[in-house]
This record gives structure tokens, sequence and C-alpha cells, in this order.
């Protein structure tokens, strides 16, 4: 398993940003090398902490979880996606995880950017 953290900045206030993520699909679809990653995920908001975890429930990993936070800060807030995957094919770990890692943080930094 190997878990990535994404951070980034926005003008937004943190429960605004924390509004808009809450509107993410809960599916997920992402290029990879010619194909795509797929996921459909349970969202589970946590409002007063600014917090939503998730959890796939049918997709191409074995395992994948992780939680979106907004944390307030000067002018804005940050914005951190935690994400723990598994690819389930051991003896590809190496190969796959560096390439996996970039396509989701490049998702997770195209979703930011729309704020």
């Amino acid at each position: 398993m190997r878990t990535i953290r994404v951070e980034a900045r926005t003008a937004l206030s943190a429960d605004a940003a924390f509004d808009r993520i809450r509107q993410f699909e809960d599916e997920w679809t992402v290029p990879f090398r010619g194909r795509s990653i797929h996921w459909r995920q349970r969202s589970e908001p946590a409002p007063s902490e600014r917090r939503i975890s998730f959890t796939q429930t049918v997709g191409d990993f074995r395992s994948l979880s992780g939680v979106w936070r907004t944390i307030p800060a000067s002018e804005g807030c940050e914005v951190v996606l935690e994400v723990t995957y598994d690819v389930g094919v051991p003896i590809y770990d190496r190969i796959l995880d560096p390439l996996i890692e970039r396509v989701l943080t490049r998702a997770a930094r195209s979703a930011i950017s729309g704020f």
C-alpha cells in the first residue's frame, strides 16, 4: 500500500472549499497510459471538522481510501488530500506506484484548480 499527500492553496475560505469538495462526484475516471483508472467511492463528510473521508466501493484498485481536509489560512485555505491505495499486483508495485501517484496527484490538483 502506498499513501500520497497533495496540498494546494486556494483563495476560498475553508468552509467554501469544503462545500466545493462535498459536491465532487463519488465516481472518478482518470487517464492512465492510454487507458483509464476508474473507481466509485462512498464519501463521509464531517462538516464540523471540514473533513471528507472516502473509501472505494468498486473499482480498479485492490483498495483505495483517503480524506480531504480544508484548513483555514491567511487569505484563503489549504486543501489537503491524503490517499492510500493498493493496486493489487505486488510484482508491479515499484513500476506502477510512481505512475499512479502522478496521475492521482494531477487529478486532485485539477479538481482543486476549479475553485
